[in-house]
């Protein structure tokens, strides 16, 4: 059993952001709206080369310029210069219902984990095509990250406790998967905190489509499949992508499936031969 934590906590909210000045306001106003607000919202500016940043500073945001080095630096920079007792991740094309800190937060002070993900994770974009289709490209239910009735533990944190998460030295720098590098250091998978409603906004477009792909391939997720350079081929790729929509998927998902996995074969291209470039 975790040692339970002061009422109401000290939440900090850390958001690693790189180029979101499309989503970056819509997430801040969200938070301005919780019923457990957040003491400081820390945006770790991951070298954006739009106005992330100033329009993260005009919405009131805490702002870290940071080199561009990925995800898994940007948030641990910001766990270290947050001063709150739990950490809670976001993501900068993310929002969130008025109660989700509350809720998502709630295990973690009663001391029955160190840490909490949430199953109530919506695509916000449903009627933009290439959002539909890229839910089906990764195996998602149409209108949300995660089955409904999924496990209730998650190798995902989307809140940890601070001291806890420096313990362990925060996400490990490996690209694209950082976010499953905390559980095996803490021995712990995070607990579901239901009700804790967010929202996210899929690739709109086929290019988002393709570099998501692309910053996919680069990491170690894609290079450990069995088969990687098969896997990504066009010729399962249409096969597969048929029998998604013979099942009642978007038909939008073959040509999703195929810039998308030509992306993921970008990616692995360029970390055979730059293995240690994996940034988006």
């Amino acid at each position: 059993m975790n040692q339970r934590l002061a009422r109401p906590p000290r939440v900090s909210v850390v958001v690693a952001a790189y180029n979101e000045e499309e989503h970056i306001a819509r997430l801040l106003a969200s938070l301005r709206e919780q019923t457990l607000p957040p003491i400081e919202v820390i945006v770790a500016d991951d070298g954006s080369e739009d106005r992330t940043p100033e329009i993260a500073e005009a919405e009131g945001a805490t702002v870290l310029p940071l080199d561009h080095r990925g995800p898994a630096a940007a948030r641990n920079a910001g766990a270290r210069a947050a001063s709150g007792d739990v950490l809670v991740f976001l993501d900068g094309d993310m929002a969130c219902a008025p109660e989700y800190i509350e809720r998502l937060v709630a295990p973690i002070v009663a001391g029955h984990a160190v840490g909490t993900f949430t199953r109530d994770l919506y695509i916000a974009n449903t009627g933009n095509r290439w959002a539909r289709a890229y839910a089906a490209v990764r195996g998602a239910p149409p209108d949300r990250l995660l089955p409904a009735d999924g496990p209730d533990r998650s190798k995902i944190f989307r809140a940890i406790r601070r001291d806890r998460f420096l313990e362990v030295d925060g996400y490990d720098d490996v690209g694209y998967g950082e976010d499953i590098t905390l559980a095996p250091k803490l021995g712990e998978l995070a607990l579901v905190a239901p009700g804790a409603v967010c929202f996210h906004y899929h690739p709109s477009s086929l290019r988002e489509v393709f570099e998501n792909g692309r910053w996919i391939g680069r990491g170690p997720l894609a290079r450990n499949l069995r088969r990687p350079w098969w896997s990504n081929s066009p010729l399962p790729i249409v096969l597969f992508a048929l029998k998604q929509i013979a099942e009642g998927r978007t038909p939008w998902v073959l040509p999703a499936r195929l810039i998308y996995h030509a992306g993921v074969l970008l990616g692995l291209a360029e970390s055979s031969i730059f293995p240690e470039r994996h940034l988006k």
